[in-house]
């Protein structure tokens, strides 16, 4: 049985898959990070602003699905990002350009 994998797996340096990705992979990381932060909770501050204002009901679970989707955005970036490697530290995380 052959499994459907290539014969050699790229690990160094995998392709990002959106532009905010290749942000969070870069030299900036912390700052895309931040910023992006910043735009979630400003989107779930609005959400919720709209949600307790009183919405029909398909707009009310609209908005749920939302801020379910910007939490979730926002766990992500917060415990699932690697954090930039010290400085000085001679042993980049996987993916980033040793300096």
């Amino acid at each position: 049985m052959k499994l459907l994998l290539p014969d050699t797996m790229q690990t160094l340096r995998p392709e990002a898959l959106s532009p905010l990705e290749e942000r969070l992979r870069g030299a900036q990381a912390a700052q895309a990070r931040e910023e992006t932060l910043g735009q979630l909770a400003e989107l779930q501050q609005r959400t919720r602003a709209s949600m307790a204002a009183g919405v029909a009901p398909d707009r009310y679970r609209e908005l749920a699905a939302l801020l379910d989707a910007g939490l979730a955005a926002h766990e992500v970036l917060t415990h699932f990002s690697p954090p930039p490697p010290p400085a000085g530290n001679r042993f980049p995380y996987p993916g980033q350009e040793r300096n």
